[in-house]
């Protein structure tokens, strides 16, 4: 979070410093002028961006390796509208001793099947009353390099029409093996 502060920071001193410069009475060129309203205006849009975060949006990076699975939610793909569908995960990262870090975070993961159905699974267990833990671990590094090797013949100049864009292409490379289980409880310490 503080990579975010700090850029919306640097976003809003950029643009107080343009405002300076440029007062109303400079005797700037018209071009220069023009730059710098191109300038502010990116910076604007850089703020918007850097700001998602702060406002909920769920995240796409990498999960923590254990994790609370506290709710999710499946979004089929909908052919219809060009919508690649989606799996939001709320999860809550589980320390070494199984007590959860007490900051929910909210994930947006690449639809997959397979992935929603454990998705749902693990949300019928949670409305079951059973908590459910989740681990995620990059994938192995066999799989990985064939994977690769895969990937890279999909975005040579042979590629063959798979319907997955460069970005998606990317996402896969960076795809974690998701899996859940029943929440294990906080180990005790021994009686004396």
């Amino acid at each position: 979070m503080n990579a975010v502060v700090l850029a919306i920071s640097v976003a809003y001193v950029v643009m107080a410093v343009l405002l300076l410069c440029m007062g109303l009475t400079s005797r700037f060129a018209w071009w220069i002028k023009g730059v710098v309203i191109v300038v502010t205006s990116v910076f604007f849009i850089e703020s918007f961006f850097a700001t998602k975060s702060l406002l909920g949006w769920p995240g796409t990076g990498q999960l923590p390796h254990r994790f609370q699975l506290l709710w999710t939610r499946v979004v089929e793909p909908d052919p219809k509208i060009s919508d690649p569908g989606a799996i939001y995960l709320w999860v809550e990262e589980l320390d070494e001793n199984n007590v959860p870090s007490g900051t929910p975070r909210a994930f947006r993961l690449k639809y997959s099947p397979p992935l929603a159905d454990r998705s749902n699974k693990a949300k019928d267990e949670i409305m079951s009353g059973n908590p459910q833990e989740g681990t995620a671990s990059d994938m192995e590094s066999d799989d990985s390099a064939k994977m690769d090797a895969k990937l890279d013949q999909m975005n040579g100049p042979n590629r063959p029409e798979t319907g997955l864009s460069n970005v998606d292409i990317e996402l896969l490379r960076q795809a974690q093996q998701i899996e859940f289980r029943p929440l294990s409880g906080v180990p005790l310490p021994p009686k004396r």
